[in-house]
């Protein structure tokens, strides 16, 4: 008794109830406000660990000291007997008092305000897991991650050999039907981060993780290749390949087939085997395909170069032929070739690459482009994503694009199933995940599009945070939208448009006529082309939020001028536009584009997208 009773004294208990009470809501606000800030939770329990440490030393200042009319004294010093000292601790038991009362009101309203929106996000993820569940069930447990390889060459100059080894074999345990391989994009994500193989796999959601290093020295290749069973944290296999630098493509043959000796797989025909050329054309075209994934100027005018180089050396290069096609289409947004120069030299490298390799499905895809008028009409585009999806079924890339096809053409029930189907072999593919966001809110799921907001910020580290605004406006919360609205950090023209509808929304009518006047204005702006949007596609969606649709629809079809010349493709899964769709002028500026009602069912888009992983029907 003597103790507590020198624990009151010493205002230890008062200290530690008010100590937790504000520990209890910075947990609870962190809580709140943490996916709004992108703070992940590595930072979230640093933030509790520090709280919880921090009690042992109030609790001991406590102790130690008291507050008095003179100011904090040590305990030992003070007069205990005067009244100031009793009315500072008085004030300090209404301090308490208040910190309780901010705390039940906050309890209040997290159980009464905020917990039925968590329910709500809950479900959603629930639902969004459930598919994930069932596709990923129907791989069972074959699935693998291949993390990039390490570079141990002497000078670690040979980052995009090492790396292009690991994506080759990625490509060809790709070509394996029923085993379910992580793309490049998403097991790349991790490249430079010291994360065990279990977490990787927990992330990526797959039972195997294959590591490996690569050594070149002169003619000579060492090849580490290890693989890992994550749900046992074992190594699976391992294996060094101390070989000829000829011997690189039998070293990948023997890598895939060891996978799939591993996973005790029945695989249907003969196991995918790498296309043998000269293995130093081979180097310069994986150096060639490392500088084109920087996507800077100077890298693309060197792998143009390169790829000369790996042709001349072993003319019969399929893939380096190929490559050429990449850096047609970058010369031609750089201003280097007009649209003409880049489509007939596209056609042409195509042309050699089919006569090597009549069945490459790569050049057969590229041939469809160029030759059908995907690039013109929206019946060639449908035609050549249908093609493309028979002969690579389960290629990632390909199904994204029927995703994002159908998405465009107003079907996003049935391009979630694709996009779902990608994100489960490519979690990581932030292009994938913004598609999906989009579709999901044309689709008028806002929840499940906040839910993938809330993952492709994320991923991206802040990007998507205008989308999160307006998500908060079609929510209903004007307030909320203009504050994520204001710190997203998007192009001028774009700001103001996400002002000017929150502004509305506020009932701050000077407000939005002001930001709608320097939009407006913005039109003859120069500045704004840098951005490689359109301020009129904004402007469009603002007067089509507001209900000023004769503006909108004059816009839209002025950008729709010539008939399919893939106009404004953007705003067909736009929310905003939403307003528009049961105007008579939005089917005939559907049938405009070349994408009407009439014309969607004459392609007969059962036949051409049957479903994800599926060959579509002849």
């Amino acid at each position: 008794m003597l103790i507590i009773s020198e624990l009151r004294r010493r205002n230890v208990i008062r200290v530690a109830m008010a100590y937790v009470a504000v520990a209890w809501l910075v947990v609870q606000v962190l809580d709140t406000l943490a996916p709004l800030f992108g703070i992940n939770d590595d930072v979230a329990r640093i933030i509790v660990i520090v709280l919880g440490i921090g009690l042992i030393p109030a609790l001991i200042f406590a102790w130690v000291f008291e507050w008095t009319p003179d100011g904090l004294k040590r305990d030992s010093e003070a007069d205990h007997s005067a009244p100031g000292t009793r009315r500072a601790a008085k004030r300090l038991d209404q301090v308490i008092i208040s910190i309780l009362a901010i705390a039940v009101i906050y309890f209040a309203f997290d159980k009464f305000v905020l917990d039925p929106a968590r329910d709500v996000d809950l479900a959603t993820e629930a639902a969004e897991k459930g598919r994930d569940e069932a596709l990923l069930d129907s791989f069972g447990d074959h699935s693998i991650a291949v993390m990039p390889f390490s570079d141990l060459s002497a000078n670690q100059d040979q980052e995009y050999f090492s790396d292009g080894i690991a994506e080759e074999i990625i490509n060809l345990l790709s070509r394996i039907r029923n085993l379910r391989v992580i793309a490049r994009s998403s097991a790349f994500s991790f490249k430079g981060q010291k994360l065990a193989a279990s977490v990787i796999a927990e992330r990526l959601r797959v039972r195997y993780i294959m590591e490996g290093s690569v050594r070149r020295a002169g003619d000579r290749l060492r090849i580490t290749a290890t693989m890992i069973d994550a749900s046992s944290d074992t190594q699976l296999w391992s294996e060094n390949f101390d070989r000829d630098f000829g011997d690189i493509f039998a070293i990948q043959d023997e890598i895939a087939g060891e996978v799939v000796d591993r996973l005790e797989m029945q695989i249907s025909g003969k196991l995918p085997v790498a296309k043998h050329v000269d293995p130093e054309s081979y180097a310069l075209y994986l150096q060639a395909k490392h500088l084109m994934t920087l996507g800077s100027d100077e890298g693309t005018v060197e792998a143009d170069r390169l790829i000369g180089e790996a042709v001349a050396l072993d003319p019969n290069n399929v893939e380096a032929w190929l490559l050429y096609t990449n850096v047609d289409y970058v010369k031609h947004y750089l201003g280097i070739w007009t649209l003409d120069e880049a489509i007939a030299h596209s056609r042409e490298v195509t042309r050699i690459a089919l006569g090597l390799d009549p069945s490459n499905p790569r050049a057969l895809i590229v041939q469809r482009q160029l030759e059908q008028g995907s690039l013109d009409t929206w019946e060639g585009e449908l035609a050549s994503v249908a093609f493309a999806l028979g002969l690579l079924p389960t290629d990632p890339a390909t199904n994204a694009r029927a995703a994002s096809t159908l998405s465009i053409l107003g079907f996003p029930e049935l391009a979630i199933e694709y996009f779902d189907y990608v994100l489960a072999k490519d979690p990581m593919c932030v292009p994938c995940l913004r598609g999906y966001m989009f579709t999901l809110m044309q689709k008028g799921d806002l929840d499940g599009a906040m839910a993938a907001n809330r993952r492709y910020v994320a991923l991206t580290g802040g990007s998507g945070t205008y989308t999160r605004g307006i998500l908060q406006l079609l929510q209903g919360d004007a307030v909320a939208a203009l504050e994520t609205i204001e710190m997203s950090g998007v192009p001028p023209f774009v700001l103001m448009q996400g002002r000017a509808l929150a502004y509305r929304d506020l009932g701050r009518i000077e407000d939005y006529e002001a930001e709608l006047a320097v939009l407006e204005a913005a039109l003859d702006n120069e500045e704004f082309d840098a951005h490689m949007l359109r301020p009129e596609d904004f402007l469009a969606g603002l007067y089509s939020w507001v209900g000023r649709k004769d503006e909108a629809f004059a816009i839209l079809d002025e950008l729709i001028d010539p008939p399919n010349s893939w106009g404004p493709v953007r705003w067909t899964t736009d929310a905003l536009f939403v307003p528009l769709h049961n105007d008579p002028r939005w089917e005939a500026l559907l049938t405009k584009e070349g994408i009407g009602p009439e014309q969607i069912e004459s392609f007969e888009l059962e036949k051409l997208f049957p479903g994800p992983g599926l060959v579509p029907l002849k």
